[in-house]
């Protein structure tokens, strides 16, 4: 060995004496004890319940316009206005762009509402075919190993499916989670010992990516759920809607103009696109639901075929 050589080896052997006895060992502190939940708070915590949000925006605006209505009426019997012309009675620029501001709100809120919506029926119906397309793909394998992982992705397939009734409250999402992580936890194990059987380099290869691919529409039809409308957001949409009628019913009685039906009309118009916007993010609430029929048209392939397969 060259003098540079030894040279080098010896400052090499010194600093990496130096280095520990500078750094300690480092001790992890032990992780704290959590719920499936607790990984995805928020999805299954809204800002109210969604029958109590119902009759709040229903009810709202309509009562809203007749507040307002009331309250200038009596402005009007203590005197106030009552010289002024119709158009002279002020308020009438600050209603303008109150309402300019409303169909603002309403408009970017709908969009993105529904754009959100739009991506987890898109990633739901993603998942059902990276399920389908693994378990084809299994077909490929040899026994046992390929039962095995059959049933693994059927197992899954069949946790998959969420309703209303598995975010009702804490516990029932819980439940959910855990049966479904649960699932997940046994594919990779029943892929390896699948890939364990002779099976060739490429079809192994196939079969593994296909695996993955599940797990990454896992994590993509989480992502999804995830993007809502945030709860302080709605919260200034129905504010908005209230004072906007409000001020609509206000200005009405101002200018001695009785509360007529197409105020009436008009909130409740403001109260039906809001309850929408609201529905589209429930997703799993209300009228407009995840389809999940690709999933079940999935899941029952998957069991024709174990059932012809004797498995």
């Amino acid at each position: 060995m060259s003098i540079s050589a030894r040279r080098s080896d010896a400052v090499s052997q010194r600093r990496a004496a130096d280095w520990s006895d500078a750094a300690p060992p480092v001790t992890l502190p032990p992780m704290a004890e959590t719920e499936p939940a607790d990984l995805y708070e928020g999805f299954a915590d809204p800002l109210l319940p969604f029958p109590i949000f119902t009759v709040l925006i229903l009810a709202g605006p309509p009562v809203a316009a007749w507040i307002g209505h009331r309250l200038g009426l009596r402005d009007v019997r203590r005197g106030r206005y009552t010289a002024a012309r119709p158009e002279q009675i002020p308020g009438g620029t600050s209603l303008g762009a109150m309402l300019a501001l409303l169909g603002l709100l309403l408009g970017f809120a709908f969009s993105s509402a529904l754009g959100w919506r739009e991506d987890r029926q898109a990633a739901l119906v993603a998942e059902s075919a990276a399920i389908s397309t693994a378990f084809l793909h299994a077909d490929l394998l040899t026994e046992p190993g390929r039962s095995g992982l059959r049933r693994a992705l059927l197992v899954y397939a069949r946790s998959r499916p969420i309703t209303g009734a598995d975010v009702e409250n804490w516990e029932t999402f819980n439940a959910y989670l855990a049966r479904t992580l649960s699932a997940q936890a046994a594919l990779w194990p029943a892929t390896l010992n699948a890939l364990g059987d002779g099976a060739s380099d490429p079809i192994r290869a196939l079969v593994a990516a296909s695996v993955t691919d599940v797990f990454d529409a896992h994590t993509r039809r989480i992502a999804a759920g995830a993007e809502q409308v945030p709860p302080t957001a709605k919260l200034m949409l129905f504010a908005a809607t209230v004072l906007a009628i409000f001020a609509v019913g206000n200005r009405s009685a101002l200018q001695g103009r009785p509360l007529t039906w197409r105020t009436f009309a008009f909130s409740s118009l403001l109260s039906v696109v809001t309850l929408v916007i609201i529905d589209l993010d429930a997703s799993l609430e209300g009228a407009i639901t995840l389809n999940n029929d690709t999933l079940a048209a999935a899941i029952r392939d998957m069991e024709a075929a174990m059932e012809d397969a004797g498995s």
